[in-house]
């Protein structure tokens, strides 16, 4: 027994061996018939996406983000078709989709704006915009129109700033029509951005419906003290001259449109929006287009006697003269920009203290006198002619604020005397823009004023000025246009920001075609109050060199912080110009 019994048990071994050896073969089979999974590979992936089921289908999405770029861009048919099937996995297919921004995508994006299947709807539709499929736009139109979703909305608006067409003109119009209250002030600033955008490519195609818009959008603001003016005044730029018969207009206390939407503000206690509010947002915008055609009415208004209406009392004849005197103030700095010399002598005369005593006395005090007197003192720095050199050195020698001599003898006998560089700020400010605006023989003439200062600090402020005015008499003594520009190119390296900034004025003076090189080339210098001047002097010096210049720097310095941001408006600013009118300048 015990024999067959170990006979029995040997058989059932090799039993089982011969088993376990079959398993094995054919477990080995089995591997060998079987595909190796390769997440790295992008193919291998694809074909999990479209034959696998759901669950291998999620498998595979979750291995995507680990691909390089360029091979998640291979997934895209087989994404477009895992969610046009209306997989369980669909949400997350239009998640990656709407990331990888494809073309090749476009039938599942739109299939999302329409339907809306996965709550993308929005983002579909920016990727749309970014992937330039504008066979889109009549459906992302007629979406826009239907959904109440903000979101949406807002994706939509992201959409059509990538590809801005004039059949968008009626929509963003309408939009700028809306309650800044009611509805989220994002959408009134993409609808500026795009008619700008458009009306760079096409000014035909922005109608008198969406110039209004536009001017309009200058002057709204929401209850949280969110506006559109930066975005609405680029794109008044960017349109350019047709512009500017309604800047005028409204300049003029005319449009209808705007002078309703300021009553609606204007309200007690604090009447912070009467009707002359206008004034010095347009005259920045003319200023800014440099257009003749606004000489006249800002020399009308210039010239104008300044008094309150007589229906007005208190707080609202306060604020109305308040912003006058801004409005004046712009309208001396546009003159400036627009460098007619025909108001040379007239901005010479505010410098000596014409007007501002009789025609503009309701309007100012010391304050405003000191600013209106400097803010014609660097209008004529800017329009470049030495004429009003005289004017200057003047001022800088005998110019007075009555009112501010005033406080400051008071200050004096109070036993708290007013610094010295304070109280004779006015003339060591027309000291500074005499030496912007001196020619190659001025140092000698502020020599002799300051040799006439008793006050030592003031006399030391001035004496600063001399190097400004000697290193650019250097460049102005060479030979030719080319030459001083090559000279001002040096200068522009120093490290004295005034020395710089006297560089910059003086190319805004010479010959476009020897200017406009140094004037690009310096423009991405990281100095921002010498930029702030080569800004300028490009006006004056156009080249599409400038275009491509101002494009580096608003990407190189897209991150740098607030203090950029007035730098960056002023250069997005000059873009829109110089597209318009590079053209023109580089046949004259």
């Amino acid at each position: 027994m015990h024999h067959l019994f170990n006979s029995r048990g040997a058989a059932a071994s090799r039993v089982r061996g011969i088993s376990l050896l079959l398993a094995l073969s054919l477990g080995a089979a089995t591997l060998v018939g079987c595909e190796k999974p390769d997440w790295t590979n992008p193919d291998y992936v694809s074909t999990r996406l479209v034959e696998g089921d759901s669950a291998e289908r999620a498998m595979a999405l979750g291995k995507i983000s680990a691909l390089e770029d360029a091979d998640q861009k291979k997934l895209v048919p087989a994404l477009t078709k895992v969610y046009l099937e209306g997989d369980a996995n669909q949400k997350d297919v239009m998640k990656r989709l709407v990331q990888l921004r494809s073309a090749e995508a476009k039938e599942a994006y739109m299939k999302e704006v329409r339907e809306n299947s996965t709550d993308y709807a929005g983002a579909a539709a920016e990727a749309l915009g970014e992937a330039g499929v504008t066979e889109a736009l009549p459906d992302l139109i007629k979406l826009y129109n239907s959904t109440d979703d903000m979101d949406t909305k807002q994706g939509l608006m992201r959409a059509f700033s990538h590809m801005p067409d004039p059949q968008l003109v009626g929509l963003l119009t309408e939009t700028m029509a809306l309650s800044v209250d009611n509805y989220p002030i994002a959408l009134h600033s993409y609808s500026c951005e795009i008619l700008g955008d458009i009306g760079a490519k096409t000014p035909e195609a922005i109608d008198a419906a969406a110039k209004s818009a536009l001017v309009r959008g200058m002057f709204l603001g929401n209850l949280s003290g969110q506006n559109v003016a930066s975005e609405c005044g680029i794109a008044i730029q960017q349109v350019g001259e047709p512009m500017v018969p309604l800047l005028i207009k409204t300049f003029s206390g005319e449009n209808d449109d705007v002078k309703s939407l300021l009553a609606k503000y204007n309200k007690a206690p604090d009447y912070s929006f009467p009707e002359n509010l206008v004034k010095g947002k347009m005259a920045v915008r003319l200023g800014s287009l440099k257009s003749q055609a606004a000489l006249k009415p800002l020399v009308d208004d210039f010239n104008s006697v300044k008094e309150a209406p007589k229906q007005l009392s208190g707080t609202h004849a306060v604020q109305w003269r308040v912003n006058e005197a801004r409005g004046l103030s712009e309208t001396i700095n546009a003159l400036g920009q627009i460098g007619d010399a025909s108001v040379v002598e007239s901005l010479a005369g505010v410098v000596k203290n014409e007007k501002i005593t009789e025609e503009w006395d309701e309007i100012t005090d010391w304050q405003v006198e000191l600013q209106l007197r400097q803010d014609a003192s660097f209008a004529l720095v800017h329009l470049g002619d030495r004429s009003a050199t005289g004017a200057l050195l003047e001022m800088a020698e005998k110019g007075l604020i009555v009112d501010m001599e005033k406080l400051a003898d008071r200050a004096a006998r109070s036993k708290q005397p007013m610094p010295m560089l304070q109280r004779y700020q006015f003339n060591w400010m027309m000291a500074e823009s005499y030496a912007f605006l001196a020619g190659a023989d001025g140092a000698a003439g502020l020599q002799a004023v300051i040799a006439k200062t008793k006050e030592k600090e003031i006399a030391e402020k001035m004496s600063s000025y001399i190097p400004v005015i000697e290193k650019g008499a250097e460049c102005l003594n060479k030979g030719d246009d080319a030459a001083k520009a090559g000279c001002f190119d040096e200068m522009l390296g120093d490290k004295d920001v005034l020395v710089r900034k006297k560089a910059a004025f003086e190319l805004s003076r010479l010959p476009a075609a020897a200017a406009a090189p140094v004037v690009a080339k310096h423009l991405a210098d990281d100095y921002l109050e010498s930029r702030e001047v080569l800004t300028f002097a490009a006006y004056r010096a156009p080249s599409k060199e400038a275009i491509a210049a101002i494009d580096k720097i608003l990407k190189d310095e897209a991150s740098n912080g607030a203090e950029y941001k007035l730098d960056h408006h002023r250069l997005r600013l000059l873009r829109a110009w110089l597209e318009n009118n590079t053209g023109a300048v580089a046949q004259k």
